[in-house]
């Protein structure tokens, strides 16, 4: 059986310039209970946008953007949520 965790499934949206953030949450959130990781193929140069986007709280954490070759690789991680902190607030 293939072990999910190992690596993460890479989810190729570079081509998208509208909607992009929303057709994110969509892979994310639809994503697998057992998928612990996933990542993004995005178009370069819109590493700030994506950071402001994918603030704090939710149950996917934006943990870095790797820099490719012609494009970037926004990574994801699942997170917990805290039901005494649902924002992530303490992280600050």
């Amino acid at each position: 059986m293939e072990d999910k965790q190992e690596k993460p499934e890479i989810i190729d949206v570079q081509h998208v310039t509208c909607g992009l953030v929303p057709l994110m949450q969509t892979h994310l959130e639809g994503s697998d209970p057992e998928v612990n990781a996933l990542q993004f193929r995005i178009r370069q140069g819109i590493e700030t946008e994506l950071w402001n986007s994918f603030g704090t709280g939710g149950q996917w954490r934006l943990t870095e953007i790797k820099k490719d070759l012609f494009h970037d690789v926004a990574c994801f991680v699942r997170e917990e949520i805290s039901e005494l902190d649902p924002l992530g607030l303490m992280d600050f």
